[in-house]
C-alpha cells in the first residue's frame, strides 16, 4: 500500500505569487544580536554578522554549540529570545513570507519524498514555490548536479552523496537568493565533498549568499570566504580567509579542538 504523501515539516512554506522575478543579491544576510536559550541552558548569546550577495560564510565550532539552532533561527523554524535577522531586506520575525521566498535550505534530513524519483521531487517543489519555467530549470539543476543518469531513480536508493546532491537541487529550485546549509559534507566521501564544493561555488559565483556549518574546517575553506567558530555560545572567532593564514588558522582550530575536549567533532 502506498504510503500517503504528506508535506515535509521543515522547508521553508512559501506562498508562490511572493517568489521574485528577479534575483537581487544586494542585502544579503544580516543578523543581529541574536540570542537563544531553552529553558536555563543559554544556546546563542549576542550572535551578529553581515553578509552581502556572494559571499559565504562557514561556522564550524562542536557538536550542541548553536550551529544547527541558528541555522533554525536563520529559516524562520525557530525564534531568537532576543535580535533579528534579515533576509536580503526581510526580518524572518515579521516579514516571513517574503524573507523564506529567497531562502534555500539543507539541514540533516534530505527533505525529500523517498518513494518519488528524483525528477518527480523536483517537479513537486518546483509546484510548490510556483516556479515558472519549471521544465527548464529542473533540467538546468539535473545537469548542475549530475543528477540526470539518476532522474528516473526513486529517491530512496540513492547512495547518500547522490540524495545529497538531490537535496541540493530541492534547496535551489525556486531560485533562492540565500542558501542554509547545515553539515552538507557529513557522509560524504571524497569525491562527492569535491563536487558538492563545486556546487556550492558555483552558486556563490552567481551572486548568492552562503551560511554553512561543518566538522571540517579544512573543506570550509574551499567554498566560503569568511569563517567562523562558534563556541560556548558565542562566536568567538569570524575572520576573511583571505586575511589570514588558513593553513594556520585550520591547525589553530583542531588544536583548540583537541584542548577543548571535542576533537572527536573536528575532522583532522
Amino acid at each position: 500500500m502506498t504510503k500517503k504523501l504528506q508535506n515535509p515539516s521543515e522547508f521553508p512554506a512559501v506562498d508562490p505569487v511572493r517568489i521574485p522575478t528577479s534575483r537581487d543579491f544586494s542585502n544579503g544576510v544580516d543578523v543581529v544580536s541574536v540570542s537563544k536559550s531553552f529553558g536555563s541552558q543559554v544556546v546563542l548569546e549576542d550572535i551578529s554578522f553581515h553578509l552581502a550577495g556572494g559571499q559565504g560564510l562557514c561556522i564550524c565550532g562542536p557538536n550542541a554549540s548553536g550551529k544547527t539552532t541558528l541555522l533554525r533561527i536563520m529559516a524562520g523554524l525557530l525564534q531568537p529570545d532576543a535580535g533579528a535577522v534579515q533576509i536580503c531586506g526581510f526580518d524572518v520575525k515579521s516579514q516571513a513570507r517574503q524573507a523564506k521566498a529567497m531562502l534555500g535550505a539543507i539541514f540533516h534530513k534530505s527533505m525529500v519524498y523517498p518513494q518519488l524519483t528524483a525528477i518527480e521531487n523536483l517537479r513537486f517543489f518546483a509546484r510548490l514555490y510556483g516556479v515558472r519555467d519549471s521544465t527548464a530549470r529542473m533540467q538546468e539543476l539535473l545537469e548542475q548536479t549530475a543528477l540526470m543518469p539518476y532522474r528516473y531513480d526513486k529517491a530512496g536508493v540513492l547512495s547518500r552523496g547522490i540524495m545529497q546532491r538531490l537535496a541540493i537541487a530541492r534547496a535551489l529550485v525556486h531560485r533562492p537568493n540565500v542558501l542554509l546549509a547545515d553539515e552538507p559534507f557529513t557522509g560524504l566521501d571524497a569525491d562527492a565533498s569535491k563536487h558538492l564544493i563545486t556546487i556550492l561555488n558555483h552558486f556563490k559565483d552567481e551572486g548568492g549568499t552562503i551560511v554553512m556549518t561543518t566538522h571540517d574546517v579544512n573543506l570550509s575553506l574551499h567554498c566560503c570566504g569568511h569563517v567562523a567558530v562558534l563556541d560556548k555560545r558565542k562566536l568567538i572567532f569570524n575572520a576573511k580567509i583571505s586575511e589570514i593564514d588558513a593553513a594556520a588558522f585550520a591547525r589553530d582550530y583542531l588544536l583548540y579542538a583537541r584542548e577543548n575536549n571535542w576533537a572527536a567533532s573536528a575532522t583532522p
